[in-house]
């Protein structure tokens, strides 16, 4: 049985998985501390993690020093596969026209985050893996942009 218990302020989780075999799980990596932090969890506890970038129009991962180039050292640093996805017009049509509303400055988080999921989602399915991880914010409420 593996145990993988998250601290956050004041909120915990406990995730307690039976293994019979290595299970995959897919990373929304972004190269942040957060989603690397997650990695490393689930390393830890013997799970074959497999990375997915998500590039937008705001973000020239070709460049050879953005925000592209960053992940892709990280992906490297962690020793995981990483997959990179292309959002593009759907993207800006979604930041235009949110189906979850607009919150405050404009932040149509809750519809990226679900874009972004989706992507994990399809690669998850592409691979086999089991299950998505992010370096989401525990305790995080939906809607709380509106605040």
């Amino acid at each position: 049985m593996y145990v993988a218990k998250f601290v956050y302020a004041n909120y915990s989780i406990t995730i307690m998985v039976q293994k019979k075999e290595k299970k995959k799980v897919v990373a929304l990596l972004s190269g942040g501390l957060d989603s690397t932090l997650a990695v490393k969890t689930m390393q830890k506890q013997g799970f074959e993690v497999s990375a997915v970038a998500i590039k937008t129009p705001f973000c020239d991962f070709d460049c050879g020093r953005g925000c592209g180039f960053e992940i892709r050292e990280r992906a490297d640093a962690l020793g995981v596969d990483l997959k990179t996805v292309y959002l593009g017009d759907e993207y800006i049509e979604m930041l235009k026209h949110p189906k979850n509303g607009f919150g405050s400055g404009m932040n149509p988080c809750i519809d990226c985050r679900a874009m972004m999921f989706e992507a994990g989602k399809k690669h998850m399915e592409e691979i086999g893996a089991d299950f998505i991880i992010s370096g989401e914010v525990l305790g995080q409420r939906p809607m709380s942009q509106f605040a």
